[in-house]
């Protein structure tokens, strides 16, 4: 589609009645009136304009311009039972076309947080693309909540690990900038050395004890001498300090478990003391 940067662009005064004068690929600039869930109206001179959430922007979650906004698009459509309809993202190059240019796998990028679910966190690189970094992808860690590792704003440093430009998706990971803690853990563990750390999580089978950031170990429920009707989590929580003696290790498998010696329970002070 041509994109004609046609004196309408300029606020020539438009009737219905000149429908006639507007054509496809033409530019004009009009003001948001109303948003729906899939599209706004805009007001181009005295027409009525409809702008899909879709033709928004090249984002693959786009939002509605604010209700007032003074907007730019290019006319994509004109027909008596649609109307008129317009796009914003089509006066832009999409980034898409030139991805293969801009970003190889594994490229190092600073991104900026733009949203966090359970399973991840989206990010926006600087040219608006948007891309998943997955939550085993967040951090070495084992047991964490997304929540825990990044927040909505922050700028990260991530690799990326796939492009599908077919599918406009880039995942990225977090971790793989961070060295393996694991490398070293056989030089600096052994069996039935003892260490005061916290606890990090607890399930109902046990809880995991950080050793050293990424490097986690189990501390199963049965070594705490709970009864099978006993709940783990009313005798030891997140934060406790706990003495641990290790009792099994095996790098390979990244596996270490461990055996009680005492632990103190974190005891929250009151807000109100």
């Amino acid at each position: 589609m041509d994109i004609n940067r046609d004196k309408l662009l300029n606020g020539v005064i438009l009737n219905p009645d000149d429908l006639e004068e507007l054509k496809v690929g033409y530019v004009v600039k009009g003001v948001v009136t109303a948003n729906f869930n899939d599209f706004s109206y805009v007001t181009v001179a005295d027409l009525h304009c409809v702008l899909p959430i879709s033709e928004v922007s090249y984002d693959p979650k786009p939002k509605n311009p604010k209700v007032g906004t003074a907007i730019e698009a290019v006319v994509i459509r004109i027909s008596e039972e649609q109307g008129i309809m317009l796009s914003i993202k089509r006066l832009k190059r999409n980034p898409w076309d030139s991805i293969d240019e801009l970003y190889k796998v594994g490229q190092r990028v600073n991104v900026k947080v733009k949203n966090i679910t359970s399973y991840g966190a989206f990010v926006e690189f600087e040219n608006h693309i948007s891309g998943l970094i997955h939550r085993k992808e967040l951090s070495i860690k084992k047991h964490f909540t997304p929540n825990e590792i990044v927040s909505v704003g922050q700028i990260v440093d991530a690799e990326i690990i796939e492009i599908d430009k077919g599918l406009h998706r880039i995942q990225l990971s977090m971790k793989k900038c961070v060295g393996n803690p694991w490398e070293h853990v056989a030089d600096n563990y052994q069996i039935g050395q003892k260490y005061i750390r916290q606890v990090s999580s607890v399930l109902d089978y046990g809880a995991f004890i950080e050793m050293e950031p990424g490097v986690e170990a189990l501390l199963h429920r049965s070594e705490l001498g709970l009864k099978k009707t006993e709940s783990i989590k009313k005798h030891i929580s997140a934060g406790d300090t706990i003495e641990v003696e290790i009792q099994t290790l095996d790098v390979e498998a990244k596996k270490m478990s461990l055996k009680c010696i005492q632990f103190v329970k974190n005891e929250q002070p009151n807000s109100e003391e």
